[in-house]
């Protein structure tokens, strides 16, 4: 989790930047937790950049891992816009998009309340993503593997050209 001292940091931080804050072994940690592959030979910078890149370009392999509750915070940053943060009751365990550093934490320890910031390029690359993966999340509610992943995949392509070709001979 990357805590910041105040509430003054904007949204228009880049990822990249935020996982630099990590070490690499923990950038490393964060992808292989999305069934992902990124070398350890590479150096802390490009580390970052790459996972950057990887989370940025296929926004599903966070939201996939997500639960339901924190698919609403994250559809609650892409409603409220930039530069606005989300209150939440402090919990002993952190949300996984603070595990992960997709969110920056102000703790309030007085109040008992974390203020989180999303990136922008974080939030407007789950935007189009959110109610696909809330509507995913409420029929499947645990975490699929890569096989039943696949398995639906073809399933919903086969009912549609199933579909398609009825509607052909009609």
């Amino acid at each position: 989790m990357i805590t910041i001292k105040n509430t003054e940091f904007q949204s228009n931080i880049r990822l990249c930047h935020l996982f630099n804050v990590l070490t690499k072994d923990q950038i490393v940690k964060i992808i292989t937790k999305l069934d992902e592959y990124i070398s350890p030979n590479l150096k802390k910078a490009d580390t970052a950049v790459r996972a950057a890149s990887m989370i940025l370009h296929d926004p599903m392999l966070v939201l996939e891992d997500l639960t339901k509750d924190e698919l609403k915070l994250v559809k609650e940053f892409v409603e409220v816009g930039a530069n606005q943060y989300i209150i939440r009751k402090m919990r002993k365990t952190p949300y996984k998009l603070q595990k992960y550093a997709l969110v920056v934490t102000y703790e309030d320890t007085q109040a008992e309340q974390w203020h989180m910031l999303m990136p922008d390029e974080v939030r407007v690359a789950f935007a189009p993503h959110i109610d696909e993966a809330l509507a995913f999340k409420e029929k499947f509610p645990k975490k699929l593997t890569h096989k039943e992943k696949s398995m639906i995949a073809l399933m919903d392509y086969l009912n549609r050209n199933v579909s398609s070709q009825k509607l052909a001979h009609n």
